[in-house]
């Protein structure tokens, strides 16, 4: 498999939306979620945007978004979609090809972020998102958690022979499309670390979700409700 995860996803895209997507229920309440997070009618950078699922609820929130995905067979299906919007071919684990400050929001979501090339590749994106995001720009992102990479060790996820998840490692776990013939390896972090990757904001929050996840929420300002962090 390539290092940026495109020939896994290439070999997926036409049956994504069967197998691998969430549900109706399951999505609209993500959605609901990340929407709460976004500025009003704000330049969103979808990192990963695969089939662009999520791109409708985004349209008819108000938003511009811009898709950016690594897979070629993944932005051939999203382009099709009744609504487009702008989208880049390009890997998230290199630079951006887009200038300074030119989104308000970068969201990465369904665990878009959790197959990194090697060590150093999610400190390069936290740094793109710092450089692509304006002065008052969020990021936010749906990642596994650690609890649930744990419970691997006990179990083996999927739905039976066409694909399933194992651990591999202490902080890894292999994804594998039996059908298909591919597979995809994952990394797997603590709250910790997602804090540490962001201790450079002003404000970063990370909550469990369903399912074994995290949401990461990490802003480029402290938002209005919240005491700043130098504050007694």
């Amino acid at each position: 498999m390539s290092g940026d995860g495109s020939a896994f996803f290439d070999a997926i895209a036409r049956r994504y939306d069967r197998v691998y997507a969430l549900d109706r229920d399951a999505s609209r309440r993500r959605m609901s979620r990340l929407l709460t997070e976004l500025p009003e009618r704000a330049r969103v950078l979808d990192l990963g945007v695969g089939t662009g699922r999520e791109l409708g609820a985004l349209l008819d929130a108000g938003h511009a978004p811009v898709g950016l995905d690594a897979s070629s067979a993944m932005l051939v299906i999203c382009a099709r979609r009744a609504r487009p919007v702008p989208l880049v071919k390009a890997s998230f684990w290199e630079t951006w090809p887009f200038e300074d400050e030119s989104f308000d929001a970068v969201i990465a979501l369904h665990g878009t972020i959790a197959h990194p090339p090697d060590d150093d590749a999610m400190v390069a994106l936290v740094r793109e998102a710092a450089r692509v995001l304006g002065e008052h720009g969020v990021f936010v992102a749906e990642v596994p958690s650690t609890e649930w990479l744990e419970t691997l060790e006990e179990r083996q996820e999927g739905d039976g022979e066409e694909r399933s998840v194992r651990r591999v490692g202490a902080d890894r776990c292999l994804y594998e499309d039996r059908a298909l013939g591919v597979s995809i390896e994952a990394r797997v972090f603590g709250e910790a670390r997602w804090k540490g990757l962001f201790s450079a904001w002003p404000f970063v929050s990370v909550t469990p979700i369903e399912e074994g996840e995290l949401f990461v929420v990490a802003r480029r300002s402290t938002p209005r409700s919240q005491p700043s962090p130098s504050a007694p």
